[in-house]
């Protein structure tokens, strides 16, 4: 753009200087062409009043130092004499010699038969009967002399250095603002939005240059309020505890959060793909291909594990009211399900467990009304005695784990977790229940535990319980403390029957046993009592076991010198 409008101004300036210079030729050409005729007027007059007609005296008069050439016509026509040329043609159709007979003076401009050039004429009346006419080249009236040429070349070199320089100055005035702005759009359309155009001036430019600042001040604050909501939009999808995917009307992403990719087993960016090339679940790309409306269902999704979904799809309206996609919120749940049917479960079993006893109970009390004999009255007194405790330990197993569950806090006391664990042992003496039981305590772990005493006394409890009441007539538990880093650890080994690996993965459920035949009575709940006492301790428990071999617990407790409270 500099150069053109360089070359531009220069053309337009030599285009001016020629057609100054034409002008101010042809106007002083004019002039000199009217002082010569002056000249030739005056000429004229001398030569006829001094009456100086011979060749000689004619032969002295010039103009530029070129001779003036003399001609003098009859009233006929013809040429009585002529200072260049004899014996000429007839002149009177000539018409600066007409016009002289008619008016006494004449001139003209015209070109010469005669000479074969353009010649200047002026004729002046002699008489009634004599014209006489001077005339001189028209190409030796000089406009400029040779003097002169050198300034008038200096001056056009002056004009063209000065329009050069006005054209620099006018180049920059235009040029650099204009810079400017390709450079702050060039910033903003690469991202830097606070850049701004300095302003120079107050033209148009300048209007031009404040336009420019004024839209991108508001570019920048939609900008930025678009990546606000953007932001948080994405914050509020990457958050959620459910899938979102939005798809076009030809199943093709628009968007999809992490929570709905881990869903279905996406690792990578798939917006702008087919949601069919990997969600091969049939129901769900069926249900989101059907006509958009607001619509909800369960799925039970195959791959890439087992889930149960409850999917809502809505529509995608544009400003024209047009559906453009759906939008598909995908919610697992799988753990809500589960849990249902625990509660369920639950209710069963605690009224199963419930009416076991409160059968027998009513049953036998209801027969003592026809029992009259002692023997058989005591007999029965015995099993509603041994089923109203079965009945109370069952309740207050039910009511500890409630508490368990309930409680938002617990005491923060130091104990020693070795000394409730000798006390655990002392419960059991050398015999228990005709079972000859030798339990074997080996402490390596910390001396100090923070939480509450009687919980950790309750959990070793039922560890060493169950080990006992699930091992053979031969009973050997090795119980362990040690230290590993952070956390100390307490494990309880039995050489019992073992637990089926197919029913590790529940025996911390509520009411669960392992196989009914060998259901050593109990009430089901005490692994369940010992999880959530180990959940209260901010720990973990772990389970090993080999079928007919053994089972060892392990307990990971995070070793604090304050407790926070734990909410389940």
């Amino acid at each position: 753009m500099k150069k053109r409008i360089l070359a531009s101004s220069l053309i337009t300036v030599i285009f001016a200087l020629i057609v100054v210079t034409c002008s101010f030729i042809a106007l002083v050409n004019i002039k000199e062409i009217d002082k010569t005729k002056e000249i030739l007027s005056t000429y004229n007059e001398v030569i006829i009043k001094n009456n100086i007609f011979n060749d000689k005296d004619l032969n002295e008069f010039s103009i530029n130092r070129t001779k003036v050439r003399f001609t003098i016509v009859d009233s006929e026509g013809n040429v009585i004499n002529d200072t260049d040329n004899d014996n000429l043609e007839n002149h009177l159709d000539r018409e600066e010699i007409e016009e002289a007979f008619k008016n006494g003076n004449a001139s003209t401009t015209r070109f010469s038969n005669t000479q074969g050039i353009d010649v200047v004429y002026y004729a002046t009346k002699i008489d009634e009967n004599t014209v006489i006419r001077a005339s001189v080249p028209l190409s030796n009236v000089r406009v400029f002399s040779e003097g002169y040429i050198k300034y008038y070349i200096i001056i056009i070199i002056f004009v063209i250095l000065l329009s050069l320089g006005l054209s620099l100055k006018l180049i920059r005035a235009i040029i650099y603002p204009v810079k400017e702005l390709e450079m702050a759009t060039y910033k903003i359309a690469n991202g830097d939005y606070s850049r701004r155009v300095n302003i120079f001036t107050n033209d148009e430019i300048g209007s031009l240059a404040s336009t420019f600042n004024d839209m991108a001040e508001q570019l920048q604050s939609r900008i930025s309020d678009s990546a606000d909501k953007q932001n948080k939009l994405e914050a509020i999808l990457e958050s959620m505890e459910s899938g979102v995917i939005a798809v076009d009307n030809k199943q093709n992403v628009i968007l999809i959060n992490p929570y709905a990719k881990n869903l279905f087993g996406i690792n990578r960016d798939i917006i702008g793909e087919n949601i069919s090339e990997y969600i091969i679940d049939y129901d769900i790309i069926s249900f989101m291909r059907n006509v958009p409306e607001i619509e909800t269902k369960e799925i039970k999704l195959m791959h890439p594990i087992p889930r149960e979904l409850r999917i809502k799809k809505a529509p995608i309206i544009n400003s024209r009211k047009i559906p453009i996609g759906i939008v598909v919120t995908v919610l697992d749940i799988t753990d809500i399900k589960r849990l249902e049917n625990m509660r369920s479960q639950f209710v069963a079993n605690v009224s199963h467990e419930l009416k076991t006893p409160l059968t027998s109970i009513k049953g036998f009390a209801e027969t003592l009304k026809y029992v009259e004999d002692n023997n058989t009255r005591n007999k029965f007194l015995d099993i509603i005695d041994k089923e109203a405790e079965r009945l109370t330990t069952l309740i207050n197993d039910i009511l500890i784990l409630s508490n368990i569950e309930n409680s938002n806090k617990m005491k923060e006391e130091e104990f020693n977790p070795s000394e409730v664990i000798e006390d655990v042992i002392n419960m059991f003496v050398n015999n228990f229940n005709n079972k000859e039981v030798k339990i074997c305590f080996e402490d390596k772990g910390t001396k100090i535990l923070i939480g509450d005493r009687d919980k950790f006394y309750q959990m070793m409890l039922n560890l060493v319980e169950n080990a006992i009441k699930y091992s053979n007539d031969s009973v050997k538990i090795n119980i362990k403390t040690y230290e590993n880093k952070d956390y100390a650890y307490v494990e309880v080994e039995d050489n019992g029957m073992g637990i089926p690996k197919e029913d590790l993965p529940r025996i911390f459920e509520r009411f669960y046993r392992v196989d009914k035949s060998r259901a050593k009575g109990g009430t089901g709940l005490g692994l369940a009592i010992v999880k959530h006492i180990t959940k209260m301790f901010n720990g973990e428990i772990y389970v090993d076991s080999i079928l007919n071999k053994g089972t060892k617990f392990t307990i990971k407790i995070r070793k604090t010198k304050k407790l926070t409270d734990f909410i389940f």
